[in-house]
């Protein structure tokens, strides 16, 4: 009797969720006159850079900034971190 040994990597259903599938955060912005971000159009781009120092915010994630006028909604498109503050980011937005 011949015994055939298929060894095949397990797939764990949980691990490999696509990008696209997994829920997005959205962060809240209150646009005041002591706000804690810097929102720049790029010029001569599509697009804005966003300075903060709100923790959590990762690439794909979005922001939402409020202000009197309503709401505007955007996407991080790439996000770099400072060394000093350790906290502060600079990102690539896409108005969505």
């Amino acid at each position: 009797m011949v015994f055939t040994q298929l060894r095949q990597p397990i797939s764990f259903p949980f691990g490999n969720v696509p990008r696209r599938l997994q829920k997005r955060r959205v962060h809240r912005y209150e646009n005041s006159a002591l706000s804690d971000y810097c929102l720049e159009a790029i010029e001569n781009q599509t697009g804005f850079y966003m300075t903060s120092c709100k923790a959590g915010v990762k690439k794909g994630d979005r922001i939402c900034i409020s202000d009197a006028d309503g709401a505007s909604e955007y996407q991080v498109n790439e996000i770099d971190f400072y060394c000093d503050p350790a906290d502060m980011w600079i990102a690539k937005l896409s108005a969505i």
